[in-house]
């Protein structure tokens, strides 16, 4: 694993463009990690389970317990509408 700032992209764009393994991009001011950058095969190799951890991460709110406790309340009279 590399860790690189943001700075060292402009000196050497090798690193985002072809990396050759897992690289931490870190923010050069705040030196807080902000960004990862993959190799494509590693990529396909957890393409299914990065997209799934975005959807949740995307959908946190929708996903949220009172957000389905409210859903449960209404599925039955939805259901019935249906009928």
């Amino acid at each position: 694993m590399i860790k690189i700032n943001s700075s060292d992209i402009i000196k050497k764009p090798s690193y985002v463009t072809r990396p050759t393994d897992i690289t931490f991009i870190e923010d050069a001011k705040k030196h807080i990690i902000r960004s990862v950058v993959l190799p494509y095969e590693l990529y396909e190799r957890l393409k299914e389970k990065i997209e799934d951890e975005v959807y949740l991460f995307n959908n946190k709110k929708a996903l949220s317990k009172s957000a389905n406790d409210e859903f449960l309340k209404i599925e039955s009279v939805v259901e019935e509408l249906v009928q």
